[in-house]
């Protein structure tokens, strides 16, 4: 009984927390110099079944910026989860193999990252969001880095046996752009992360990475 009260209690947690779309509205982006447009895929939603529930979850996803030398700039986006690292039926240490990049590259970066101001829901539809770009110099290049991972996004290379939760590791998609320059680029995906957390490095290159290139369509950076 107790067991079949905590599962209940589980479901009620992770319905309440996957609801909510990061798409704003009625909000004028025109304020915005950047913005970036993130269109789900066919497996951005995935099902979870406890009992006799059927729940949609969302990927777990980090934006944010590095200047031309490789210095964290600052975060643009990310989710709560791996914002506030409070995931529901996990070890002490949380998730660090859900979003390892951007997890390395917050935590060394030399100055401050308040990810309280640009985290959210998982999304379960598109997305889009306006940069404050108040920490860029015009004319100046910078790197904009996507990560985004779905848990037990199992195929045949990465397997339960060697990828625990995790199945395929996150995906990382990057972008370059010159503060000031007009643009429309699309992030393209360059590589993945650590498959067990353990660094923060980007495996360059795609091998053995397959249904994960279906949960975004794509990602657009504007910049006016």
């Amino acid at each position: 009984m107790k067991r079949l009260v905590g599962l209940l209690v589980l479901v009620i947690c992770v319905s309440s927390t996957a609801c909510c779309s990061l798409e704003p509205e009625n909000v004028d982006l025109s304020q915005y110099n950047i913005t970036l447009s993130i269109q789900p895929g066919e497996r951005w939603q995935r099902i979870m079944k406890i009992l006799f529930f059927s729940l949609k979850r969302a990927p777990q996803l980090a934006v944010w910026i590095e200047d031309d030398n490789g210095n964290f700039v600052s975060t643009i986006l990310v989710t709560d989860r791996s914002a506030s690292n409070n995931w529901i039926s996990a070890p002490r240490e949380g998730r660090p193999e859900s979003l390892p990049v951007w997890n390395y590259r917050r935590q060394t970066a030399s100055s401050p990252d308040n990810v309280d101001v640009v985290s959210s829901a998982s999304p379960l539809g598109s997305v889009v969001v306006g940069i404050e770009d108040n920490m860029l110099i015009e004319g100046n290049t910078y790197n904009v880095y996507l990560e985004i991972n779905h848990s037990y996004d199992y195929n045949n290379f990465w397997t339960e046996r060697n990828s625990g939760v995790n199945g395929q590791p996150s995906l990382i998609y990057h972008a370059q752009f010159t503060m000031g320059e007009p643009d429309n680029l699309q992030l393209v995906p360059i590589g993945h992360g650590s498959v067990d957390g353990s660094c923060g490095n980007i495996t360059f290159g795609l091998e053995h990475i397959t249904t994960a290139l279906s949960i975004m369509r794509s990602a657009t950076l504007k910049v006016r």
